[in-house]
């Protein structure tokens, strides 16, 4: 089975740009999906966010990486490129106050 480390984070609206093809947070997202293949047990990454505001006016991000083993996410959790790490390296500019981890085993 495989295992999911998903990080969250709300951003403001007028912040969605930043999302868009050169803009600093897809800079570095895009950071993390050239470098984390190279980590051992890494399969993919999918980062999305909401279309629309939550209740306090927000927008959600998601960023989830995939590991084929406990092992390999454990390995990854103590790396330099543990996403959250990342994030808050290179974006300054977000506040990473309501930032979420979670950690899923997938279901057969």
């Amino acid at each position: 089975m495989a295992f999911i480390y998903a990080i969250r984070f709300d951003i403001a609206p007028d912040q969605v740009g930043e999302l868009k093809i050169g803009n600093s947070l897809e800079r570095v997202l895009g950071y993390l999906r050239t470098l984390l293949p190279g980590q051992t047990g890494y399969i993919t990454t999918r980062a999305m966010y909401a279309l629309e505001p939550d209740e306090e006016g927000e927008i959600d991000l998601l960023f989830e990486s995939v590991w084929d083993r406990w092992e390999d996410l454990q390995a990854h959790r103590e790396s330099s490129l543990l996403e959250d790490k990342v994030l808050r390296e290179f974006a300054p500019d977000i506040n990473f106050e309501d930032l979420q981890i979670r950690i899923y085993e997938e279901v057969a």
